[in-house]
């Protein structure tokens, strides 16, 4: 039960620094977007942090060519960060989590039901947020486009299988947990 504990406080701490992190490292990175690779040392761009690519319909698109209006680059942060919001959300989820584990309360209904939060949350993004993510996207970068050009995509594929997927499990895992937890709850009653 220490080493659960342990790692439960260790893990609290990687918690807290990704949820700091990772909205500096997407306005960071959108601060920068304009920039072209060539202009900036390895150093500075952090071996590759500032570049990143978007499949459009016409194929693969370095954000760094586009011609970015402060609006377009409003919308493609925005995009980004609706990407991000799941992944924060439970990192948040997380937390409350190993809180619980690191206060030795491993098999409760409330760990049960951040659980189903959480499958919740993994299908919820794979069926709206993802998609809508990348709609907003794939607008932002060929709205520059001569007119005809534009796009407005919505899809679903491989990354949303894989969220639904581990949606459902992550739920099936709740139910189980929840069981534990009675069973639990039971043999602590259990005179």
């Amino acid at each position: 039960m220490n080493r659960i504990q342990k790692i439960s406080s260790y893990l609290l701490v990687v918690f807290n620094i990704l949820i700091v992190m990772i909205p500096l490292f997407l306005t960071v990175q959108w601060i920068f977007i304009s920039l072209k690779t060539t202009d900036v040392s390895n150093v500075i761009n952090f071996f590759g942090m500032l570049e990143k690519t978007v499949q459009t319909p016409e194929g693969y698109v370095n954000l760094s060519s586009v011609s970015w209006t402060p609006l377009l680059k409003l919308l493609g942060f925005c995009a980004d960060l609706i990407d991000a919001l799941p992944f924060l959300i439970s990192l948040f989820f997380l937390k409350r989590l190993f809180v619980h584990y690191r206060d030795g309360e491993i098999f409760t209904k409330r760990n049960a039901i951040l659980y189903r939060k959480l499958g919740v949350l993994y299908l919820i993004d794979a069926l709206f947020i993802k998609s809508l993510s990348q709609t907003l996207m794939i607008l932002a970068v060929t709205m520059t486009n001569p007119p005809g050009s534009r796009y407005l995509s919505i899809s679903f594929g491989t990354p949303n299988l894989s969220s639904l997927f581990y949606g459902v499990l992550v739920i099936i895992v709740s139910w189980v947990m929840l069981e534990a937890s009675k069973l639990h709850d039971e043999h602590k009653f259990t005179i």
